[in-house]
């Protein structure tokens, strides 16, 4: 692995720091395949190419990862992906994939043209183009590049990173002087629970037993059940594009040791009607938590009066005024229930759970007995602590932006102008919401409210802007600029709607 290392045309802008956490995590994580990663850093293969691609046509990548980790890679500065499930079925069951599709469309390995591929010398200017494709396959007489892929879930799909990655195998055999007649993306169609059971299990198998398994996936050839070759259309200005990002990527980043920029997936950059939509949005979500802070007082007030009239009565299974509220004791203390079981007498044994777990102090001391060491590594289930894995990548400048989850989390601000602009929704609410709770309670349904929605001393408009101070001079100019003109108020620029009874 050391020369292969050397004699990388990038090794002058990787970071020594860099370059020895790398071979040290290889070491630790990936030793089988050593020497297979540390070739992948000489150039772009066909699995990375489709997120260059999106890159450079300045769009998200689609695919597994993205254009800044893969120049991060070459630079030595990520290691490889840790194997999920998903690529270990597709590596355990592309022999299978491979075969049922020679079966059934009783292709034959063209070895001459692979080799041709792969003895391929490099050409000047596109040494970073490398790969090797699944298989170069003859049917009837043309010659396709083929790529295996087993799904968890199948689809007719043609994903865009698989289409340029036979793109990319395309491309390699012109440079090669192969001549190529088409694409082909063979996807292996089996139910989730068999893909699972095969990948853990088909290397038990005999040749004898795989070899039934593919008659019967070809014989069936039913969804669920089949191989399925989906003709991809050979794009000649994809393969020039390609080339073009690859190029591009590769002398104006990694030789220069330099990290791409992508736009940031949170930047703000909202304009007229959809900034006042937003600005909406955020006041129905104060004006709603406002209320059901005032809501949830009621009901703690509720739960308490009903509390203090049920005080001494026993109300356990029996019938209450309204069938719509359920009143029930709260559950028995089971320490206190199991204690007092005890006081009167109750024996041990009978009053065990039939389900057992371990102590964990004395199961340690049963250790000690025996002459074990209780700080054994292997003894203790030690998580990763995701707040040192964020300082680690802090120090080595990685922007954390990039893995928070998907969504947004809302919340109120709880500054100063924020509690003010909260209190006022909360006493809006309890103006709104009292008169319809006290009108609509049974012992008040004979009386006639005081409220009214025509009272002229409702305000029908929702004043926000001189009590929350929450819109900025572009907003407000936003929201004059946007109201109809039959909604034009200056200073109460968000309807409040009809009261409620």
């Amino acid at each position: 692995m050391r020369q292969i290392l050397e004699a990388l045309p990038q090794l002058p802008v990787i970071d020594q720091a860099d370059a020895n956490r790398w071979v040290e995590g290889i070491t630790r994580y990936h030793a089988s395949r050593a020497a297979w990663h540390a070739k992948r850093l000489h150039g772009i293969g066909g699995s990375e190419m489709g997120a260059l691609v999106s890159f450079y046509r300045g769009e998200a990548s689609s695919g597994f990862s993205d254009a800044k980790e893969i120049v991060e890679s070459k630079l030595m500065k990520r290691l490889p992906q840790f194997e999920t499930f998903h690529m270990r079925r597709g590596n355990a069951l592309e022999d299978l994939a491979r075969q049922a599709y020679l079966k059934s469309s009783s292709g034959v390995v063209d070895h001459q043209a692979t080799a041709a591929l792969r003895s391929a010398k490099s050409i000047p200017g596109y040494e970073f183009m490398v790969g090797n494709p699944d298989e170069i396959v003859l049917v009837n007489g043309k010659r396709y590049v083929v790529d295996y892929k087993v799904p968890n879930t199948f689809s007719d799909t043609i994903e865009f990173d698989y289409e340029v990655q036979l793109h990319h195998y395309a491309t390699l055999a012109k440079l090669a002087g192969v001549r190529i007649d088409g694409l082909v993306l063979a996807k292996l169609d089996i139910p989730p629970q068999m893909s699972e059971y095969l990948t853990k299990n088909i290397n038990g198998f005999d040749p004898h037993q795989v070899a039934q398994l593919v008659d019967s996936i070809v014989n069936v050839n039913l969804p669920g059940c089949r191989i399925v070759p989906i003709t991809v259309d050979l794009q000649r200005p994809l393969q020039a594009e390609l080339l073009a990002a690859g190029r591009d990527c590769w002398n104006d980043y990694v030789l220069k040791g330099e990290i791409p920029q992508l736009r940031s997936k949170h930047d703000l950059d909202l304009e007229g009607k959809v900034k006042l939509d937003l600005a909406r949005y955020q006041q129905q979500y104060l004006m709603a938590k406002s209320g059901i802070s005032y809501l949830e007082s009621v009901v703690k007030g509720s739960q308490a009066g009903m509390s203090k009239i049920l005080e001494g009565v026993n109300y356990d299974g029996k019938l209450f005024p309204l069938d719509a509220v359920r009143v029930s004791p709260n559950k028995l203390d089971s320490d206190r229930v199991v204690n007092e079981a005890l006081l009167r007498g109750a024996n041990e044994d009978d009053l065990r759970s039939s389900t057992r777990s371990y102590t964990v102090a004395t199961l340690l001391k049963e250790i000690q007995k025996l002459g074990g060491d209780t700080d054994a590594a292997h003894l203790y289930d030690l998580p990763m602590d995701d707040k040192k894995a964020q300082a680690y990548l802090k120090d080595i400048g990685v922007d954390l932006a990039n893995f928070r989850q998907p969504g947004i989390s809302v919340r109120l601000a709880g500054t100063t102008e924020s509690n003010a602009a909260k209190k006022h929704y909360e006493e809006t609410a309890a103006e709104r919401f009292r008169p319809w709770i006290n009108e609509s309670l049974i012992s008040n349904q004979d009386e006639e409210s005081d409220y009214r929605d025509s009272d002229p001393d409702e305000a029908p408009l929702m004043p926000i802007e001189p009590e929350t101070g929450q819109f900025d001079g572009a907003l407000a100019d936003a929201f004059k600029a946007f109201e109809s003109q039959d909604e034009q108020h200056p200073q109460n620029p968000m309807r409040a709607g009809l009261g409620l009874r």
